[in-house]
């Protein structure tokens, strides 16, 4: 199987995370500086966005924003209305045609970091926390305030409020909406039901979190993606190996594979040594068949910094060096299009304070 690029969407900012209609037609992004609807274009051989520069329509719109930078967005059941979460804390519920939000909640006093959801039964899953030492081992300290939190997406409503320890930085929804998980900077993870909050496993994995013993004294890393598998019985989480060095970023590309639901949770798969190379991780997604999964994000050193892996082995059976660091991915609806969403450096204004556009969403055929 190849990994064949199509076409480049270009974003005045970087974007942090997409949603893709469920026609394959429209993508809405969240990016730095506001929410954007941009017009799926994958049917171009050699990704030159600037062929449809002319072309209103097929320019970024710019639909809303928030206080800071928008961290996450979801469509709903209907497609008609849309979440999205930012670093100002807030979640947003908005109606497409609408130019505001019909409804704004405070979900944290710090950032989102991740937005989850859940179509089949538009739930909305919010993760938080900062992390600030708590004691002479520098281990984080607990806030007093839950940082994983569960909302109807139709309503704004509170579902459930959970604590885990600072910094939350990924979540997931279970494909039928009855499972939430979420893990954080120490690699602890932890699922609930969503009908009635109660805890159904909780375990740590010392796999993705470093100590530095070179230059900086501190843990960094952690889990920042989760996916439930297709079938809801296991979980896929992913970041990076651990580091002697935190500022390095050279850790193992690493994804593992947790079943849960049994006496005591336990991995049962993870990626091949042999065939990952170094960066920090930081997106997963099923493809519709659910028998492969894709794992994206920055590459440190390395021939992919997207891997396409088999379901049933684990293997790595395709592969991308996009040039760009990824934070989200998204299989198109037929399967036969993966759409990733990123940026491509951080640069700064120029002499006239204007900023290059350096957001990007590529798409890729599935060959």
């Amino acid at each position: 199987m190849k990994l064949t690029k199509r076409s480049r969407l270009q974003l005045p900012m970087g974007v942090l995370d997409f949603d893709l209609t469920s026609d394959g037609t429209k993508l809405i992004a969240a990016a730095m500086d506001g929410i954007y609807e941009v017009v799926a274009i994958a049917d171009r051989e050699g990704g030159d966005s600037e062929a449809d520069s002319a072309q209103e329509t097929r320019q970024p719109q710019k639909i809303g924003q928030h206080e800071s930078w928008v961290s996450g967005v979801a469509l709903l059941d209907d497609e008609k209305r849309l979440v999205t979460a930012g670093y100002d804390g807030a979640i947003q519920f908005h109606r497409r045609d609408g130019e505001q939000p019909t409804k704004t909640v405070q979900a944290h006093s710090f950032w989102s970091w991740k937005l989850a959801a859940c179509k089949q039964n538009n739930l909305v899953a919010s993760v938080s926390g900062q992390y600030i030492a708590g004691n002479e081992k520098y281990a984080p300290k607990a806030v007093a305030e839950p940082t994983v939190k569960v909302f109807d997406a139709m309503t704004g409503e509170l579902r459930h409020a959970f604590e885990m320890l600072p910094s939350v930085q990924a979540a997931a929804l279970s494909p039928d909406g009855r499972l939430v998980a979420a893990a954080n900077l120490m690699g602890d993870v932890s699922v609930w039901k969503t009908e009635d909050g109660q805890l159904q496993a909780s375990w740590r994995t010392d796999d993705f979190t470093s100590w530095g013993i070179i230059k900086s004294h501190c843990y960094i890393g952690g889990i920042h993606a989760l996916m439930f598998a297709a079938d809801g019985q296991s979980l896929y989480a992913a970041g990076m190996g651990p580091m002697r060095d935190p500022m390095a970023g050279n850790g193992r590309q690493l994804w593992q594979q947790w079943r849960w639901d049994g006496e005591a949770p336990r991995k049962i798969a993870e990626t091949n040594k042999d065939q990952a190379g170094e960066g920090l991780m930081e997106a997963l997604a099923m493809h519709p068949s659910g028998q492969q999964f894709v794992m994206a994000g920055r590459l440190r050193g390395g021939e992919w910094n997207v891997g396409l892996f088999s379901c049933e082995d684990g293997n790595l059976i395709a592969q991308a060096k996009t040039g760009t660091r990824i934070t989200s991915a998204r299989f198109s609806p037929d399967g036969k299009h993966l759409w990733l969403g990123g940026m491509k450096g951080q640069p700064g204004p120029d002499k006239k304070g204007r900023w290059p556009a350096f957001g990007t969403i590529d798409c890729y055929e599935l060959t």
